[in-house]
């Protein structure tokens, strides 16, 4: 197991029980959901339960990649009938499970696995090669291309899991799309940039990783990440975050902490997405790490897995 991996598998089994329970996660997460309901039209699937949307068999099948206690299920759960989950972190599928069962929903409907996707040393993990993980209508991946060192490669892997037009949804978050906060939580006028450095949203996502960089330039956030943990030293040394010394090995894992609009659409075509758009949430999300107060903005991406081999993007 790599390092990374282990890494990740060890902080989100540390936080399974609260990442999601903070007043804050709770607003992003109505924000991002209200936003993605109000846009099922954009995300291009044939949901069921869906007035603008034809759907002649009444089947939707869902994987939630890096899919933590099951934010992006719940997203999506009304408008899919069948929902699959996959992270790296035991304890996360576990919450997950246990969280699906305890809405009386069976595991036909919706359960996931531990798996790692994005292995390198193991493309076809034997667990996940069967015909129940393959052949989706979409794959959902919220806030956790981040972590993800070669974002090319792990788009393709998602898509080996598409059927032939089904789509790719991640979230994430803008480059230079982020407010300070002063004490009271308020945005500070004139503070845009990226300041998120080493602290990161932690969706309750596992991650799994790949080997090398999607473009090989996005080394310079662990330097950036060594700065401000210098200029702040309580970011990873809070006593009221039992986590802090795992926090400190994962902020080494974030290659990304956040895109532009055009990376993005690169890495989609790139992997063989069409009619790939990106976008952002026009009010921004607050949130609280490490001493840090931000207002972010949020990024969403869609591609489609082409219907016939050799189908360019439009461009």
């Amino acid at each position: 197991m790599s390092a990374i991996k282990e890494a990740n598998r060890k902080y989100f089994d540390a936080i399974t029980d609260s990442y999601d329970s903070k007043p804050f996660f709770i607003k992003v997460n109505q924000q991002v959901t209200e936003h993605l309901h109000a846009n099922l039209d954009w995300v291009g699937v044939p949901f069921v339960n869906n007035a603008s949307s034809s759907n002649d068999d009444g089947s939707v099948r869902l994987l939630d990649y890096a899919c933590g206690t099951g934010f992006m299920s719940r997203v999506f759960g009304p408008y899919v009938t069948v929902t699959r989950g996959i992270d790296v972190s035991p304890g996360m599928v576990q919450t997950y499970n246990s969280r699906a069962t305890s809405s009386s929903l069976p595991s036909s409907t919706i359960h996931a696995i531990e798996g790692d996707l994005l292995d390198k040393t193991d493309p076809n993990p034997t667990p996940l090669s069967t015909p129940e993980w393959h052949d989706f209508d979409l794959v959902t991946t919220g806030f956790a291309f981040h972590h993800f060192e070669d974002v090319v490669y792990a788009a393709q892997r998602l898509k080996e899991r598409l059927r032939p037009g089904g789509v790719l949804l991640i979230s994430d978050f803008l480059e230079g799309g982020d407010l300070k906060a002063d004490d009271n939580g308020q945005p500070i006028e004139g503070s845009e940039g990226s300041w998120s450095g080493h602290v990161h949203h932690h969706h309750g996502h596992g991650h799994g990783h790949g080997h090398g960089h999607g473009h090989g330039h996005h080394h310079h956030h662990e330097k950036e990440g060594k700065d401000e943990k210098e200029k702040n030293p309580q970011g990873n040394n809070n006593d009221d975050d039992p986590t802090a010394n795992v926090r400190a090995e994962m902020s080494a894992s974030v290659v990304t902490p956040h895109f532009t609009l055009e990376h993005v659409r690169k890495f989609f075509e790139e992997a063989g997405f069409v009619d790939v758009d990106v976008t952002t949430m026009k009010e921004r999300v607050y949130m609280e790490f490490a001493g840090m107060k931000l207002w972010r903005t949020v990024l969403f991406a869609r591609g489609r897995k082409p219907l016939n081999e050799g189908e360019k993007a439009e461009l």
